[in-house]
């Protein structure tokens, strides 16, 4: 099973349960109508209705990144502030 860190979670659908740092396993992935590589993750909330009405099923793929990319980035923030 694949496993990903979510680096973004701002701007989230209604019911969306998404901690930026939280490292989540993927149970499925695919491309939805928009073109877009979609995230269905294990163990929590993966659908539900945006703030307009519309259903949303799984998280986009750009909302995250690898264990070991997102380890690189947080010791770059380190330095940043140092």
């Amino acid at each position: 099973m694949k496993k990903v860190v979510c680096i973004n979670n701002k701007n989230l659908p209604q019911g969306a349960v998404l901690q930026e740092g939280q490292e989540y396993k993927v149970e499925n992935e695919y491309v939805n109508n928009f073109e877009q590589r979609v995230y269905i993750l294990y163990g929590i909330i993966n659908e539900g209705t945006t703030k307009m009405g519309l259903r949303w099923v799984g998280y986009d793929a750009s909302r995250f990144t690898d264990p070991e990319t997102a380890q690189q980035m947080l010791e770059e923030k380190k330095y940043e502030y140092a």
